[in-house]
């Protein structure tokens, strides 16, 4: 047989996945809609969101809607997967960062979710944490609310392993990485992943999205600050990101005047300052109106402290030409793009570079 083969086969019997998991997030949009609509009696288990997500769903997704319209059509299309007797599950998205969940919040989501789903009469047995976030207050309300199966879409088997490469340093980011590089068999990729962490880093580059937190700054202060880090401000074009992703209990005002503190500080210690904007979680949403509104309203703000960045990262590495034609508008000279592969170099692409990096943090990362 070979040692390649018997080496697929093992590994084939791990990473198997037992069931046909969709994590319907987009189900909401028409397009989107059109080709999950194809999967329907296809034996799939649906993991679907509810208005307990709307924000999430519009900050990450572009949604023009309302959560009114945006509960309409989530419930037709719930409706139509009940009507075909597709096996319909519940998905909660309640933080971005395990230390920054918060007991009420989730409550307050699982009551939400539980009432629409019985609205349309299905009592979901499983759910799933988006992001995987969750703990064991997660667990003591699934259980109160009849659900008795969390769904890691992890690998069970090194579940262990993932832990202790977490212990040691390792971003989660990059662990999850590693996971679905191992499913596609896709060793070069695991070998640059593996290359990227061990080589240093010229540009030590930061994206910045929680520091208006007390807890995140003062770490923030203790292990990075003087460190020679570049860090990527996000601005109150991103409040509704911000809050839906990491519990912000405040208003915009307040949200833009604590930025504002913050960015004056790390001025005034000489620390470079550009600039990060999330567009679109996937590059398909991407709408050219929002990227415009903004890049101005970023701009508009971060010009306001006497901050002229001459470089540029979108959240989740998601651009498209469009942006580059607005980053050079604002007098960009650099965006920033995320690559495994350490050895990709820096080009020039319609009057602007495109710098490659291997390795990067969140300010969540040190806390």
């Amino acid at each position: 047989m070979g040692f390649k083969n018997i080496f697929y086969k093992i590994l084939n019997k791990f990473i198997k996945e037992k069931n046909n998991y969709i994590h319907a997030e987009v189900l909401i949009k028409d397009k989107e809609w059109k080709k999950l609509r194809s999967l329907v009696g296809k034996e799939n288990i649906w993991f679907v969101t509810t208005p307990a997500n709307y924000d999430y769903c519009k900050s990450i997704f572009n949604l023009k809607m309302d959560k009114d319209e945006f509960s309409t059509i989530l419930r037709k299309r719930v409706e139509y997967l009940k009507e075909n007797n597709e096996k319909i599950q519940l998905s909660i998205h309640f933080n971005k960062v395990k230390k920054f969940l918060d007991n009420k919040l989730q409550e307050d989501k699982f009551n939400e979710a539980i009432k629409f789903m019985s609205s349309v009469g299905i009592k979901p047995k499983k759910f799933f944490a988006v992001d995987e976030v969750y703990n064991k207050y997660t667990l003591t309300l699934a259980k109160k609310h009849g659900l008795v199966e969390l769904c890691n879409f992890n690998l069970f088997i090194i579940k262990p392993l993932l832990k202790i490469l977490n212990k040691i340093g390792l971003k989660i980011s990059y662990i999850n990485e590693m996971y679905r590089y191992f499913k596609k068999k896709d060793f070069k990729s695991i070998f640059h992943l593996i290359l990227s962490e061990i080589l240093k880093v010229k540009d030590k580059t930061m994206h910045v999205e929680t520091f208006i937190r007390e807890d995140v700054w003062e770490a923030l202060k203790n292990k990075v600050i003087g460190k020679g880090y570049v860090w990527f401000i996000i601005t109150p074009a991103n409040y509704d990101y911000c809050k839906s992703y990491f519990n912000l209990k405040m208003e915009k005002i307040e949200f833009s005047n604590i930025l504002k503190k913050r960015i004056n500080e790390l001025k005034g210690l000489n620390e470079e300052i550009q600039l990060h904007i999330h567009l679109s979680r996937t590059k398909e949403f991407l709408d050219n109106e929002l990227q415009e509104n903004k890049f101005k309203e970023a701009m508009d703000f971060i010009t306001s402290l006497g901050i002229k960045p001459k470089k540029f990262v979108a959240g989740w590495w998601i651009y498209d030409r469009y942006t580059i034609k607005l980053a050079k508008k604002y007098g960009f000279e650099e965006i920033y793009d995320y690559t495994i592969n350490p050895f990709l170099k820096t080009k020039n692409f319609e009057g602007i570079k495109i710098k490659y990096v291997h390795k990067y943090w969140h300010d969540f990362d040190f806390i």
